[in-house]
């Protein structure tokens, strides 16, 4: 079976190419290699090789197969145009009346079949230049994999590294929640000890205010027993000074009586003044001393109740 192509689409794209779309028959067990496209125009005929885009061409019997080529100007005419994909595969686009379009080889003579062979050295030599530069593209990506491969190999190293701190950061953060968890907890039990600390000293406040109520209600108490002291002794020295005016008028009643019976009796006459300077027997001196020991203790108790004022002041 003869290879055949059936051309689908030939069309410019854009301004800067051209796309070939059709179906191969008769192709199984051929290799292609870069398609080339051969195209007559005004100026001459210019070699076309085909975009890196649909790489690597290959071609399944009757399945769609494009290929795109580098293109400036007006579109070409698809009877000025060669497709060559192999060595021994070269057809022109135009098509025949079947809508194929068939390779010429075997049915040229021979001047033709020698431009077709300088034709195919053209092509042979741009597809040994494009093998060029695949194998110099081949030998930079084998280049670029291997520094791939040691980058690979230092990211592997950061990457292990980075890992290591995380989980470094990772112990160092759970260490700084749980302490920041014990200083919560140290926080609250300050503040439970503050309030208590409060309750405490509101407690304390309490007792010394009713402390120096008291205090106030004992110096109230006490002055108040002072007056009531001092008023009694005044009605008992009134009391005495009143007994001593009654013995003093007793002694002169007697006198003068003693003296009325001497002058009825013979006996000599007594005055109440010679009575008066008799002796007898001495007044019972008034109990001071216990008031006044009372005095005393009160003014103490005075005393030690101000201290303790000032002391509870100060705390």
């Amino acid at each position: 079976m003869r290879v055949a192509f059936q051309l689908d689409r030939f069309e410019q794209m854009g301004d800067d190419r051209l796309e070939v779309a059709g179906r191969w028959y008769g192709v199984r067990g051929l290799r292609f290699v870069r398609p080339a496209l051969t195209v007559q125009t005004n100026d001459g005929e210019r070699n076309l090789l085909a975009l890196l885009e649909h790489k690597p061409w290959a071609a399944e019997e009757g399945e769609a197969w494009v290929a795109a080529f580098p293109w400036q100007g007006e579109s070409p005419a698809p009877e000025n145009t060669e497709l060559a994909v192999a060595p021994s595969v070269v057809v022109t686009l135009a098509e025949d009346g079947n809508g194929t379009t068939r390779s010429d080889a075997g049915r040229r003579s021979a001047g033709q079949r020698a431009a077709d062979a300088e034709q195919r050295a053209r092509r042979l030599e741009s597809e040994v230049a494009w093998l060029r530069e695949e194998r110099e593209a081949l030998l930079a990506d084998k280049q670029r994999a291997v520094e791939l491969e040691g980058e690979l190999g230092s990211a592997t190293e950061t990457t292990e590294k980075l890992t290591g701190e995380r989980d470094d950061a990772v112990r160092e953060r759970d260490e700084a929640a749980q302490a920041a968890q014990r200083a919560h907890r140290s926080v609250d039990e300050a503040h439970a000890e503050r309030d208590q600390a409060h309750a405490e000293r509101d407690q304390a406040l309490a007792a010394r205010d009713s402390a120096i109520a008291e205090f106030e209600q004992a110096v109230r108490d006490t002055s108040k027993a002072v007056l009531e002291r001092d008023r009694a002794q005044a009605e008992r020295d009134s009391l005495v000074a009143g007994r001593e005016e009654a013995l003093d008028a007793s002694r002169r009643a007697f006198a003068e009586r003693d003296a009325a019976l001497g002058r009825g009796s013979g006996f000599p006459a007594v005055s109440a003044a010679d009575l008066a300077r008799q002796p007898h027997a001495p007044e019972p001196a008034p109990a001071r001393a216990a008031p006044e020991a009372r005095l005393i203790a009160a003014a103490a108790l005075i005393v030690l109740l101000l201290l303790v004022i000032l002391f509870l002041k100060v705390l």
